[in-house]
């Protein structure tokens, strides 16, 4: 067997010399047998604003996207605390929907007498309240897939003698005591705590407030996990699926959690604020630690995988020679350069003759104290220079950043390779949050892949150990490297009844699209190309064009400030391709204008066929909608003419979920005479019409002379002065459109004209807005 040090040798050996986590990495072999299990799914409860939340794993990577605070860094808390072997649990993790049954436990126990732990009476209402308190406690389903081949692994948590593969699950619940005299004690101490200070104001916030304030002061009565078999017949992998987590009977037995240990092992990589703010390790790091230095990252893989001496067994040969002769040698010059100074000392009588004669030296050598100094890491620039090295601090934050996260990969890989006890775990779940903070954008894109490839075992003989990555992140680039089938949208999700509490709930985005690859495909490359952050967004706006995507935040910004503090996304996307993600918008649920034109066309004859014609409206009696968007998703109107005059049903659609998308479209401008514009443009001008002709009598303010305007907004100035009809105008903006206008120049030179001038947003834009100010503030107000 391969001793510890030659392997860390070699992990060292691939550290460095290991694909960096921005280039391509070589997809790895297929192992010649395939891993027999795998971590399927995970469902967390009463944890936070995680009620009854399941999360889907990828086989190989599962990224966490979503709005802020929706839920994502609580999901990776929870794994966490669950599977680490030291759980960080605090009072306030516990799910808000449980606090008011903890609260009246902690009043029952105030009013007890005598100390119920110097007798046995009541024993079922004991019972009932330790049920209660289980009941309200933070739990976790784990779900695995495992063949025949994994029996030894999952053999503890099987619970029938007739297994030949499948699901196989446990329940991971925090238990504050483990039976009902252990309650009684937990009962009896709080109602001690709370005796001096119940009869006091609430006001005062005397310490216990209720048993969640207890807790903060006692936060050990939290570290409790137990593990419990669970049936796959009642399970989510089972077809149809589970809709709710099995309910535990009170006489399950717990299993020995030792044994998860050998199943699967976590390992975690927070962001640089810290993963929930509560990584104990984190805070016993110097005042002046860089977490992010890859020399960090170093010294603590020495010290706890590199600090060998020469008494030590299993060690390389090599590597023990090189370390007793450097003692040797440094013991020796120590004794040379301290030997004057000690001569000193026997002019005072030292040594006497019973004393010890002579002081030696005898070092004991630290690999990772050679390595903690600021210069023990340092990079060269030219291989052929090796004499111009440059200390760590002198290069990018953003490449020492890369370094460290790509070695902290390789020191995972390293340490479930090489268990303290036992063999290395069949499952290796590695959790990154927000790996943005520590990576440059143009690294996002490939990280998930490259990082996976880094965590890996290389070797056949590990081909049965099966290793998952889960990633939660902010960044559309990050997310967009990735398949829809890996992304998983944490949804927040209000409450929706009285005395309810807003829960979160996680929706696999490779379902959303069904059986369509078409339409699944067509997402992913425009949200490749696009870079859209509609995954991350309080609400969405779709606009047809260049121009709306330029002008409507402006629109926004100047008419509805409140509007314009929330997260909106813009997508420009077009009327012929907007219906397309109509299944992505129901799924993400969040408020939705979709801004497209009516699109007026005429069938006509060409060359022995019939092709739609775009054309001015003018009241055509054969005028048909040539929109998919307002045709396939909503409002599917019949008769144009109804798109002039719609009622609030065609304007506003619902989803099955919930979510609601307001579309808008133009329609018959008042102010115009009437005219009935059929794009964004034509709106634009026909609703200030009056405003583009003063410009033709704009002057410069230094020389007092008449402004000469050029370009598509002198064209449009030219076709407002020179065409006082309404009617006219409109067929005249409508055949200069389709003549090669450039749309993206023209809302381009009105940017400066938000500030030197007030024309107005078509009516039709505005009203959506509004719409969707209310939808984000309950409220009307724009302002």
């Amino acid at each position: 067997m391969q001793s510890f040090a030659e392997t860390l040798v070699e992990t060292l050996v691939d550290a460095a010399s290991a694909t960096p986590l921005n280039e391509a990495v070589t997809p790895l072999a297929v192992p010649a047998v395939l891993s027999p299990i795998r971590l399927a799914c995970a469902e967390v409860g009463n944890f936070r604003r995680l009620a009854q939340t399941r999360l889907d794993f990828d086989d190989c990577t599962t990224v966490l996207v979503g709005a802020n605070n929706s839920g994502k860094t609580s999901l990776l808390i929870a794994l966490r605390n669950f599977l680490s072997e030291s759980p960080g649990f605090r009072a306030f993790d516990i799910g808000l929907a449980q606090w008011s049954t903890l609260r009246q436990l902690g009043e029952v126990w105030e009013a007890i007498d005598e100390d119920p732990t110097t007798d046995t009476k009541d024993a079922d209402t004991w019972e009932h309240q330790h049920q209660q308190l289980l009941a309200c406690m933070p739990f976790v389903d784990l779900w695995f897939d495992a063949k025949e081949g994994a029996y030894h692994y999952v053999a503890p948590f099987i619970n029938t003698l007739k297994w030949s593969g499948g699901a196989v699950g446990l329940r991971l619940r925090l238990e504050p005591v483990s039976d009902t005299s252990d309650l009684r004690k937990l009962a009896w101490r709080y109602r001690e705590a709370r005796v001096l200070v119940r009869n006091l104001a609430k006001k005062g916030h005397a310490w216990p407030t209720d048993l969640l304030d207890y807790w903060l002061r006692h936060p050990a009565d939290l570290r409790r996990i137990q593990a419990y078999r669970l049936d796959p017949a009642k399970g989510p992998l089972q077809s149809p699926e589970a809709s709710a987590p099995q309910p535990l009977p009170p006489s399950s037995q717990p299993v020995e959690l030792a044994l998860l240990r050998q199943l699967i092992r976590v390992d975690f990589v927070p962001a640089q604020r810290g993963l929930g703010a509560e990584d104990d390790e984190a805070r016993s790091e110097p005042a002046g630690a860089r977490p992010g230095l890859f020399s960090n990252q170093l010294v603590k893989f020495a010290r706890q995988h590199l600090n060998v001496n020469a008494s030590a067994h299993g060690h390389s040969e090599a590597l023990v020679e090189a370390i007793a002769n450097a003692q040797a040698s440094l013991d020796e010059r120590i004794f040379e350069a301290l030997q004057p100074s000690m001569q000193d000392v026997r002019i005072l009588g030292y040594p006497g003759l019973h004393d010890p004669q002579e002081i030696h030296f005898r070092t004991r050598i630290q690999t990772a104290d050679l390595l903690a100094h600021s210069t023990a890491i340092q990079y060269c620039n030219d291989k052929t220079a090796l004499n111009e090295l440059l200390p760590e601090h002198s290069i990018g934050l953003g490449y020492q950043n890369l370094q460290s996260l790509s070695f902290m990969l390789v020191s995972f890989r390293t340490a479930r390779l090489n268990p303290t006890q036992g063999t290395p775990a069949a499952v290796h779940l590695v959790m990154v949050e927000e790996p943005e903070a520590h990576l440059h954008v143009q690294v996002q894109r490939c990280f998930s892949t490259n990082a996976h490839a880094l965590l890996c075992p290389k070797g056949a003989e590990q081909s049965h150990l099966h290793t998952q990555l889960l990633i939660s992140t902010h960044s559309s680039h990050l997310a967009h490297g990735n398949k829809f089938t890996r992304l998983r949208y944490v949804k927040r999700t209000l409450a929706s009844a009285a005395g309810a509490k807003p829960s979160t709930r996680v929706i696999n985005l490779a379902t959303v699209f069904g059986s369509d690859e078409q339409t699944r495909t067509f997402a992913e490359r425009y949200f490749e190309v696009q870079h859209t952050d509609l995954l991350f967004a309080d609400a969405a706006v779709f606009v047809e064009g260049a121009a709306e995507r330029m002008l409507v935040p402006q629109f926004i910004a100047r008419d509805f400030p409140a509007l314009d503090k929330k997260y909106l996304s813009f997508l420009d996307i077009g009327g012929s391709h907007a219906h397309r993600l109509q299944p992505l918008v129901e799924c993400l649920g969040i408020p939705t204008v979709v801004i497209t034109d009516v699109d007026p066309v005429v069938p006509q004859k060409v060359r022995g066929r019939t092709v739609k014609v775009a054309v001015c409206i003018a009241g055509q009696s054969d005028l048909e909608c040539g929109n998919d968007t307002l045709t396939v998703w909503h409002p599917k109107l019949t008769n144009f003419q109804e798109y002039g005059t719609p009622k609030a049903e065609d304007l506003e659609w619902t989803s099955p979920n919930g979510g609601k998308v307001r579309f808008a479209w133009q329609v018959p401008i008042p102010s115009a005479g009437g005219q009935w514009p059929s794009s964004f443009e034509d709106a634009l001008v026909l609703s200030n019409i009056d405003w583009f002709k003063q410009l033709d009598e704009e002057k410069d303010p230094v020389s007092g002379k008449k402004v000469k305007h050029s370009g598509t907004l002198g064209k449009v100035i030219g076709l407002a002065v020179d065409y006082p009809n309404p009617t006219e105008l409109a067929q005249q903006l409508h055949d200069m459109m389709h003549r090669g206008f450039s749309k993206g120049d023209f809302a381009v030179t009105l940017f400066e004209r938000f500030n030197k001038g007030s024309f107005a947003c078509p009516s039709y834009i505005a009203e959506a807005l509004d719409w969707l100010s209310k939808q984000l503030h309950g409220t009307g107000v724009s302002a």
